[in-house]
């Protein structure tokens, strides 16, 4: 400890609260620069993974899958393959990609590759693979990916570091034909030796600065503290110990420090502290007890709302004959909008989509009580018309906060399509019919909760195998972006271009990443609810 020796004898405690508080920047510089440096790492590999699952989704479109078989059979390629081709070899220059590969990997031990598709970065270190070359590749790796991707459907992001390549990431996902079998594998590899040099710079300045401060601190802090801070620190600690303790006025000890410093400022501090604390400690206790109750009465409005809404999926495991999903996104902590769906009998399905007018509690408990009511009228084999009218009725009453509930339902009979529905003033759904989508427009009612005597039309459409509905709230066409342009009816119609062979929940899925891409980064201002039907 060469510097305690000075001329002047160092106090113990001096020595002793040096030694601690040096210990403590060493544990929290360690504890900084450990989270400084995985919050960096984190963030850079979330985006990196965003970027490269985004370019394989996006290769993954382009691809003329039902037409793999042939081009492998006969090794003969047509217009749309050299499309395609040409769209991936301007992804790969486009995002300074090493490589696409579209192939077709064969089970149980996924190491017999059959490339499809394999444009490479020009002037690269890699090779590309015409059609139909096949080769045993043996990397456990990307074979137990490959066996992920082939069996279970899912998206695979792989790191891979230190190679004679250098280090890259590759997305991996999933190839299927028109009628849903995952066919071939798609991978977008792209180099992260930018991320990994990142990395080691980050750590290497984060190590310096903590060590170049640590010592200077250690240094300064031992020279000075002895004289300037040691015993009026000493009679602030005695005084907030013994204001602890018992309270009173403060101590003559502490009104005599008149440093002209930082110290002089805490005595005055503390002397102002000591005089304020107790009226503080009771405007505390009751901010503490509203912030408490407040944040109670959110957990539970909540908690009601998740229990309520209906989540698994498939919701009738044992049925085949439709497929049905829903989501809902609040706007708050809680949201206002309402779905449901019930299996009346086994050959009846209700569906209901609502939007309750405001947000946060009010919204959410109405809502709760809206979703209640017509399931319960539902079951009681009511008509579409007849729920409605009853409903209407129970909310009306007692309804001092002047809420109501815009809602669309229907009665789908499943066996022959014959769909009843009835609109109170909700966005009209989005119907696939004959090859085509359109909005299913009718005129709609008075919304739920305003007038008790309000009729209630009832509209009847039948559906074929494979139509499809979308039921979704306002939230949706209304979402905005910075310059507050609406999402709108023509891009949700254009949203779902695409998704005529996709099942319920990617439908929506598709819708939601338009509305996201449309957004940006702007503010969610009202609650996002969809629900995709599809009679099989």
């Amino acid at each position: 400890m060469a510097l305690f020796k000075t001329g002047r004898r160092i106090s113990a405690i001096t020595k002793k609260v040096v030694l601690l508080i040096v210990l403590t920047g060493l544990v929290l510089g360690s504890v900084t620069m450990f989270a400084s440096y995985w919050s960096f790492t984190h963030r850079f590999r979330e985006r990196y993974d965003a970027t490269i699952q985004s370019i394989a989704l996006a290769a993954r479109e382009c691809l003329p899958a039902d037409s793999f078989e042939q081009y492998l059979t006969t090794h003969e390629t047509d217009e749309a393959y050299a499309t395609a081709s040409r769209i991936l070899q301007d992804f790969v220059d486009k995002f300074e990609l090493n490589m696409l590969y579209v192939s077709c990997v064969e089970a149980p031990d996924y190491t017999h590759i059959t490339y499809v598709f394999n444009p490479v970065m020009k002037g690269g270190k890699w090779t590309s693979f015409p059609l139909g070359y096949s080769e045993i590749y043996e990397e456990p790796e990307y074979n137990e990916s490959a066996k992920r991707v082939f069996e279970n459907g899912e998206a695979v992001i792989r790191h891979t570091y230190k190679t004679r390549s250098g280090s890259h990431i590759t997305a991996m996902l999933p190839v299927y034909d028109s009628a849903g079998n995952i066919i071939a594998v798609v991978g977008a590899q792209k180099s992260i030796q930018e991320f990994v040099d990142a990395q080691r710079s980050f750590l290497n300045v984060v190590l310096l600065i903590s060590i170049i401060s640590v010592v200077s601190f250690f240094a300064l802090f031992t020279v000075f503290f002895d004289r300037q801070f040691v015993h009026p620190l000493r009679l602030l600690t005695q005084e907030t110990k013994r204001f602890a303790s018992s309270g009173g006025e403060p101590d003559e000890a502490v009104k005599r420090i008149k440093n002209k410093d930082e110290i002089g400022d805490l005595s005055q501090s503390v002397i102002q502290m000591e005089e304020d604390i107790i009226r503080n400690v009771r405007e505390l206790f009751k901010v503490s007890t509203e912030k408490q109750r407040m944040e109670t009465e959110l957990n539970v409005a909540s908690r009601i709302q998740l229990e309520l809404l209906p989540t698994d999926y498939p919701p009738f495991p044992e049925r085949h004959d439709f497929d049905l999903f829903a989501s809902m996104s609040p706007a708050k902590e809680v949201g206002g909008d309402l779905y449901d769906y019930i299996l009346l009998d086994d050959d009846h399905l209700m569906l209901v989509v609502g939007d309750v007018s405001g947000k946060g509690v009010p919204a959410a408990l109405f809502m709760v009580i809206a979703k209640t009511l017509i399931a319960s009228y539902a079951t009681q084999g009511l008509s579409p018309s007849q729920i409605f009218e009853k409903t209407n009725i129970q909310l009306c009453s007692g309804n001092e906060s002047n809420l109501f509930v815009t809602c669309w339902l229907a009665v789908v009979t499943l066996s022959t399509g014959n769909m009843r529905f009835v609109n109170a003033g909700h966005p009209a759904p989005v119907l696939y019919h004959d090859g085509q989508f359109s909005f299913l427009k009718t005129k709609a009612d008075c919304v739920l909760g305003i007038f008790e005597q309000s009729p209630f039309t009832e509209h009847e459409v039948t559906l074929s195998k494979g139509d499809r509905l979308l039921v979704y709230t306002d939230g949706v066409t209304e979402a905005t972006d910075a310059e507050e342009k609406l999402f709108g009816d023509e891009r949700l119609l254009s949203s779902l271009d695409g998704t005529q062979t996709q099942d319920a929940p990617q439908t929506v899925t598709a819708v939601r990443t338009h509305i996201d891409r449309f957004v940006n980064n702007a503010e969610q201002f009202d609650d996002i609810t969809m629900l995709s039907f599809i009679l099989n």
